[in-house]
């Protein structure tokens, strides 16, 4: 009788994928997929939009972050016209911003050099229609006195056919937002303590999970 062949199972440290994103399988083909993306080598977003204002909303429900980028009216304190970009909280509050302290310091770097103090003025929800897109990663990359937010959409449908077929994974360009590195600043101001508050309450039940398996 024949021996049943074991299944094999891939190096840890093996990556699969080529036209800037790449990926392994570091618990194996059952477990979760390791993505890393080279942006240099990703087309950037053919569609662009100037925001001179922004405002931040997120919906805890639907654990979603809700980015409005717009042009603020010159008599009243909303958009005179806007863009949405969803995204899930997880991918706005924690995975950009771990990667968000260099940007900054070139922010904090370039507002010093010209002597900027950030003080945006807030605006207030809109009710006007705007376009609403989608996007689960976003690069941000910081220039002498401009910052462009580049929005993409890495699909599950990409995913799956990754981890069954060991196909390339396609990331879709979904919009560049362009606003100055003032706003920037303010961007990043707005995200911090939505990101410290994520961050805290992780850390929190990661301690009570520690205690409740010592007990």
């Amino acid at each position: 009788m024949k021996k049943p062949k074991a299944i094999k199972r891939p190096s840890p440290s093996k990556v699969f994928g080529s036209n800037g994103v790449f990926y392994r399988f570091p618990q194996g083909f059952e477990g979760q997929v390791q993505v890393s993306i080279d942006f240099s080598k990703i087309p950037a977003p053919a569609r662009y939009y100037y925001a001179d204002s922004l405002r931040v909303r997120i919906d805890k429900e639907m654990r979603m972050a809700i980015l409005s980028f717009g042009h603020r009216n010159e008599n009243t304190d909303k958009f005179a016209d806007r863009v949405d970009v969803v995204m899930p909280m997880a991918a706005l509050l924690v995975t950009f911003w771990a990667s968000a302290q260099p940007i900054e310091a070139a922010v904090d770097k370039i507002l010093e050099t010209f002597g900027v103090v950030v003080e945006p003025l807030p605006i207030g929800p809109s009710s006007t229609e705007a376009a609403t897109l989608f996007a689960n990663v976003l690069f941000a990359a910081a220039g002498d006195g401009e910052t462009s937010l580049d929005f993409y959409h890495l699909a599950p449908r990409e995913m799956f056919l990754a981890k069954t077929q060991r196909s390339e994974i396609k990331l879709q360009p979904t919009i560049r937002v362009i606003m100055s590195t003032v706003l920037t600043k303010h961007f990043l101001n707005v995200l911090r303590p939505l990101a410290e508050r994520i961050s805290n309450t992780q850390q929190s039940l990661e301690r009570n999970s520690g205690v409740a398996r010592s007990r």
